[in-house]
């Protein structure tokens, strides 16, 4: 999964590898050391997951270090990537294992801050949008630790956008999936403005249902 010049979540499958220019992305989020992610042609750019999944991925797939790097990232730490056209501050948040191996996953938070510029030519933020991105919801729905300063902070910010994967869905029909009730469960939990997938296709109506008002303040 990369994010794109803007920050947005642009999710690389077999079936869209050629069909967009991933190659001008350089920022790769790794969601599990369990799958070989897909490479555009000649991508050089940088992949970011924690520490033990990176060891892992190279573990497992031994890809070629003069086409990628490796940033290992800190769980609840946030740190600044560029983007091309946007800084943002990206987050990696461990969510258990997968329900269909034994494999750890992650997601991710992306802070994005957009600033205007006064009269006087200084500048003060126009919004601060924390978009949640998951590839796949596992054993634990539960992100941010009650311990944590981070959970603190996100509890007074709220999360604004979650990114699920689409593919449990035909149509934008909910199927009767433990799949379908997780993510239900989890937008349950967080209250986002809204719900969006990975794909750009439509998700059940359900979904936004269980979202809060987008002219809500945060949770």
């Amino acid at each position: 999964m990369f994010l794109d010049d803007d920050g947005i979540p642009r999710d690389l499958t077999s079936d869209n590898l050629y069909d967009y220019s991933f190659d001008l992305h350089g920022t790769m989020l790794l969601t599990s050391a369990d799958t070989e992610v897909y490479m555009p042609p000649k991508w050089h750019g940088t992949m970011y997951g924690t520490e033990e999944m990176l060891n892992s991925y190279r573990q497992n797939f031994n890809p070629s270090p003069s086409l990628l790097n490796f940033h290992a990232l800190q769980p609840y730490e946030p740190e600044l990537v560029c983007c091309k056209k946007v800084v943002v501050e990206l987050t990696v948040l461990p969510a258990g294992q997968s329900l269909f191996s034994d494999a750890e996953i992650a997601v991710f938070v992306v802070k994005l801050t957009k600033y205007v510029t006064n009269a006087d030519g200084s500048e003060e933020v126009d919004t601060n949008t924390n978009t949640l991105i998951t590839k796949e919801i596992g054993t634990e729905l539960c992100f941010f630790p009650h311990n944590h300063p981070y959970h603190v902070r996100i509890m007074r910010e709220g999360i604004d956008v979650v990114y699920v994967d689409d593919r449990i869905y035909k149509n934008g029909m909910p199927s009767v999936t433990y799949q379908h009730q997780r993510i239900c469960n989890l937008l349950s939990n967080l209250q986002p403005r809204c719900v969006k997938s990975l794909s750009g296709r439509p998700l059940p109506p359900v979904l936004n249902s269980v979202c809060r008002d987008p002219d809500d303040g945060p949770i």
